[in-house]
């Protein structure tokens, strides 16, 4: 989500408290802490109030810090880590396998998908399609837990879709064989096992998918891009210092955050870079975090870029932005210009300050009789809560321990190391989205909210075998999503079908003032979606066209893509026959 160039860079007053809530949720501060280990709600960043306009440049300490140095940031190449593989018609060998230490993949990382082809070796490989491509996968879990693998974004049967209903067993084998029916864009993958999605996740099994197309060639012809020089991939995820994933009760409501975050592996990475025009295609593989992403010089003063696609592929026309929320398991595709810097400058790529809204009206809401009810570990499929080792950290900087959500930081640094001649234009069109028809749709409330300890959707948790939400094929259906007033953003994600972002309505005053049409939308709603963030009191209208060329009934999934969230069943079945 996106703030055009052409808004003014401060942050609104924050929504009155007495502004009506139609979803409260009655939960006291003091109980609702003792349920989460004393950091619900003290989750706010110290800067999250702080001006926009200063938010550009964060402290000092920010960038590496005392005990860090600068590392080159890993670009991935024809091998090795998140290696660019063009798959042809052959059968690809995917295997899920723990890591040792004379493997070539970033430290911290445990697992990931592992694949040998023409005597090079794979780790997440970024598997390079084009559109109508046959894909076969003989994908092998050779890790101590059940597994399956999610093409995420990709419009696949309920057989290939790896939603979790069925899993390959340790050791096991599962088949898949499917037709590239996407635009050009960034996909990806990763596991999708209910309840031990967001471990697996976090231990390292992620890798991107590249589908290209004609619009996609004319671009590359247009700006002279060439993947892995001047068209480079950029994979966030924060982590902790312990390689283990061990989710607490806290990480549980909030979601999992780490205190560093890797560029593709990569910690306090920098890149070397001409004054030309370079493309950076964004994927936040984080577990929970969310991201205003913008560009800084090394003063601190805003450098706009241009957004030229999302989740879903190019927009059809690029639009100037300045920052960009991105939340977990959403894209960018963004444009920056160099070309009139010199050599010797330094640019940065930076997480801005913003209000993380976690649980925000809970104490204001709650009479102080009513109580919060404790985290139901065994309908979640958790054992009992380990002791947290950022609990002390938490108790006063917010849950996320030195690095709240919300917190500015610089990300990555770019040194201008060459002057090249080089003066192109960005084409005025991009691609050409086809038309969703409302004449005939038909509107879907959705509620988001928390009760009994657990994230849920129309007041519901997953259960496997259910599909609360029944849609007949070859219609098209308008879904309200709705979140309660004392929530949290939800990144909601849908298998199987892009949708397109109708409006916003009730938004935050923050996320409001970065509207850039009467309908209350953001740049990055523009295009078409897989996954959208609904903010606490916003309610977000999405058209989906449920054209389906497969026989027979199909099953996907709905949820949130905050990881805790979805194992902790924030995930209902959507059935389309």
């Amino acid at each position: 989500m996106l703030l055009d160039s052409g808004k003014p860079a401060i942050d609104p007053p924050r929504r009155r408290p007495d502004q009506p809530a139609p979803y409260t949720m009655s939960l006291s501060r003091r109980e609702f802490i003792q349920a989460v280990g004393g950091v619900a709600l003290s989750s706010l960043s110290p800067w999250a109030h702080a001006d926009h306009a200063t938010a550009g440049a964060p402290p000092a300490a920010d960038w590496c810090g005392a005990d860090s140095q600068p590392s080159p940031l890993f670009v991935p190449s024809d091998r090795g880590f998140l290696g660019r593989l063009s798959l042809d018609e052959d059968t690809l060998t995917l295997r899920a396998a723990a890591l040792s230490a004379s493997d070539a993949a970033p430290a911290g990382l445990t697992s990931a998908y592992l694949a040998q082809v023409g005597g090079r070796t794979y780790f997440n490989p970024t598997l390079v399609l084009h559109r109508d491509q046959r894909v076969r996968v003989d994908f092998v879990n050779g890790i101590g837990e059940p597994t399956i693998v999610h093409w995420h974004g990709l419009t696949v049967d309920t057989r290939n879709d790896g939603g979790g209903m069925t899993l390959a067993e340790p050791g096991g084998r599962y088949a898949y064989d499917f037709a590239v029916r996407n635009r050009s864009s960034l996909y990806w993958y990763h596991p999708h096992p209910h309840g031990l999605t967001a471990g697996q996740a976090y231990r390292g099994m992620f890798g991107l998918v590249e589908i290209t197309d004609e619009d996609e060639s004319r671009l590359r012809a247009a700006l002279d891009l060439v993947p892995g020089k001047s068209e480079i991939p950029l994979v966030l995820q924060d982590r902790r210092a312990e390689a283990a994933y061990a989710a607490t009760d806290a990480d549980r409501v909030h979601g999992f955050l780490g205190e560093r975050v890797l560029i593709n592996g990569s910690a306090c990475p920098y890149l070397d870079v001409a004054t030309r025009t370079y493309r950076f295609r964004v994927l936040n593989a984080s577990n929970a975090r969310t991201y205003r992403l913008g560009w800084r010089t090394a003063a601190g003063t805003p450098v706009p870029f241009t957004l030229i696609g999302n989740d879903g592929g190019l927009f059809p026309a690029p639009r100037e932005c300045t920052d960009a929320y991105l939340a977990s398991a959403e894209r960018l595709d963004v444009l920056l210009d160099l070309s009139d810097l010199s050599v010797g400058d330094t640019l940065f790529l930076e997480t801005r300050s913003f209000d993380p809204m976690h649980m925000e009206a809970a104490a204001a809401a709650s009479p102080p009789d009513q109580t919060a009810p404790p985290v139901d570990h065994a309908a979640m499929g958790h054992a009992a809560p380990a002791a947290d080792p950022h609990a002390e950290h938490a108790q006063h900087a917010g849950h996320g321990g030195a690095f709240p959500e919300g917190t500015p930081r610089a990300l990555l640094q770019l040194r201008i190391r060459g002057k090249v001649a080089y003066r192109t234009k960005v084409p005025a069109r991009l691609s050409s989205l086809p038309v969703i028809d409302l004449a005939q749709a038909s509107e879907r409330p959705l509620r988001l909210g928390f009760a009994k300890g657990r994230w849920r959707i129309n007041d519901r948790v997953f259960v496997m075998g259910e599909t609360p939400i029944e849609v007949r094929r070859n219609t098209v259906e308008t879904w309200l999503i709705r979140n309660y007033f004392n929530s949290m953003p939800h990144a909601m994600h849908l298998h199987g079908f892009a949708f397109e972002v109708l409006e916003r309505q009730t938004s935050p005053d923050a996320i409001a003032a970065l509207k850039v049409d009467e309908r209350g939308r953001l740049a990055t709603d523009l295009g078409r979606k897989d996954t959208v963030l609904v903010w606490p009191g916003e309610s977000v209208r999405v058209a989906i066209d449920f054209a389906c060329p497969f026989p027979g009934e199909q099953t996907y999934m709905f949820h949130c893509h905050n990881l805790e969230h979805e194992d902790g069943g924030m995930m209902l079945g959507v059935k389309v026959s």
